[in-house]
């Protein structure tokens, strides 16, 4: 596999190639290389720190991958610019191995994993002083994260080589693919030696992994692989670490309340001029000449459309159900002379009985990350991406627990979510067949738009049938999509190794899609 390994790559620095006269090999004065670095404690915290960065990069696209791939959400049809294919393919089930968003994945996803690598195969041969606090914790973080990396790519594509120690030897770079069962072990071994490394879990502070948000995932690790009894007490040492629900839905996601007592772990984003600033608001707006309306500063919204939340989730939500209108928006407007959607107003009622006035047209969009207005240029906020909170957390160990035989315990972290959503009426059901259906279509309502529905759909076994049923509502409503899209099989459940990856290593098998 010729991925691009760097022995150290870090956002803000660069790995200086040698200028050379004749057989002259140093380095520019001042720049950062593997023999200069990593000399000082401060060093590695800073490549740790570098590890967290790919983070930003998946989730800048992974909702095309996860979500639109759902019954969540789909996308606004944009007849005038096509250049959207690649991600329409995706929510379609129509992408195949060139399909540039999953090979972006793939590649970040190593990304991640080679600047771990490095971390821990440099760590044993310092020859300076590090204390046993820092070095654990540098250690746990590496790991941690390393496994979250391979977690992300056996979930998407299957086998994946497995690459645990650095590569500075480029005749060493090709690996085979290692088989999923492989693949889970080192996920599972790293988390199990990173769990006691790292540090106590932080209520108000999502930036870093800890205990708490490696527990969960390990736990989601081993719920995936049905072993509900390895994931029941992880996920009751989370559920009893200090964290809560905050009191009201929309006020999880603001960026003004980030770091909350429900934030567990989250990729961290800034608005500004340094670099680290996110921008899913306009990719969920629908495509407009101007956000003013919307957003309160005017720009060319060319690139929305994305994530629009389909009638199939709105109709599930209880009456009573708060989360609804936290989740989901309208928009109101008209269509001008160009065929541009003029926004004249966001709608502030109960979505429920919206109707569209005669003459106008609305738009649906994803209200949980919309906190308006906004000051910045455009394409520049301060949103977080959830990675792990703790209305999820219930919910998984309510699952957990169904699944473990204990389905009067799972009432409890299921009723909690409930009821901060405004339902009232608890939960008393034990039967454990019926149980489970409650607590997945919970799971569905509680995390809408935060990647995990396909992710869900696909570990329950349920994919082919639930996305076959919607994709047949879906072709009836959109005379655009092709007869043979939403052919969903089990073999769609994992997505294709990307055709550059395949093209460099022509040994390797293709996955059957």
């Amino acid at each position: 596999m010729k991925l691009k390994y760097f022995s150290f790559v870090i956002a803000g620095m660069a790995i200086a190639s040698s200028c050379k006269k004749g057989t002259l090999d140093l380095y520019p004065e001042g720049s950062v290389t593997t023999s200069n670095f990593y000399k000082s404690t401060a060093d590695f915290q800073q490549a740790v720190t570098g590890a967290y960065v790919p983070l930003r990069n998946i989730a800048e696209y992974a909702f095309f991958i996860d979500e639109m791939r759902s019954d969540n959400t789909h996308y606004e049809y944009n007849s005038k610019d096509r250049g959207g294919l690649g991600y329409e393919q995706l929510a379609d089930f129509m992408d195949d191995s060139q399909n540039g968003i999953t090979g972006q994945r793939w590649q970040y996803c190593y990304q991640g994993i080679a600047r771990c690598n490095t971390i821990l195969s440099r760590l044993p041969g310092i020859t300076f002083t590090m204390s046993d606090a820092d070095k654990n914790q540098i250690t746990g973080e590496a790991k941690a994260l390393r496994a979250h990396y391979y977690f992300d790519l056996v979930r998407h594509f299957g086998a994946v080589p497995l690459v645990v120690e650095e590569i500075t030897d480029p005749n060493k770079i090709a690996r085979p693919r290692t088989g999923v069962d492989s693949i889970y072990n080192q996920i599972i071994t790293d988390f199990t030696e990173a769990i006691p490394l790292l540090g106590a879990p932080t209520v108000k502070s999502s930036v870093k992994i800890n205990k708490a948000s490696a527990s969960a995932e390990l736990a989601l690790a081993y719920m995936t692989r049905k072993q509900w009894d390895k994931a029941v007490p992880l996920l009751q040492f989370v559920y009893t670490a200090g964290y809560d629900l905050v009191p009201s839905y929309r006020n999880i996601f603001d960026p003004g309340n980030k770091a909350n007592v429900e934030a567990i772990w989250e990729v961290q984003y800034k608005a500004g001029n340094e670099g680290h600033q996110s921008y899913f608001i306009y990719r969920f707006i629908p495509v407009m000449p101007s956000t003013k309306v919307m957003l309160g500063i005017e720009y060319n919204n060319v690139n929305g459309g994305w994530n629009i939340p389909t009638e199939d989730l709105i109709s599930q939500y209880d009456p009573a159900d708060a989360r609804l209108n936290y989740s989901v928006g309208i928009v109101e407007g008209k269509m001008n002379g160009n065929v541009e959607f003029v926004v004249d107003s966001v709608i502030q009622r109960d979505i429920r009985t919206y109707t569209t006035p005669a003459g106008s047209v609305s738009q649906r969009f994803v209200k949980k990350y919309y906190y308006p207005p906004y000051t910045l240029p455009g394409y520049n906020t301060g949103q977080n991406w959830p990675l792990f909170r703790f209305g999820g957390v219930c919910l998984l160990l309510a699952e957990a627990l169904n699944e473990n035989n204990q389905s009067g315990d799972a009432l409890a972290p299921l009723n909690r979510v409930r009821a901060r959503a405004g339902l009232t009426t608890p939960i008393t059901e034990t039967n454990k067949d019926l149980l489970r259906e409650i607590i997945f279509k919970e799971q569905r309502l509680e995390l809408a738009f935060e990647n995990y529905r396909w992710m869900d759909l696909v570990r329950t076994d349920r994919a082919a049938t639930v996305m076959t049923a919607h994709g047949l509502d879906m072709k009836a409503r959109y005379p655009y999509l092709s007869a043979n899209s939403y052919n969903v099989t089990p073999k769609k459940y994992i997505y294709p190794v990307p055709f550059r990856e395949m093209q460099l290593n022509p040994t390797w098998n293709q996955n059957d899609y």
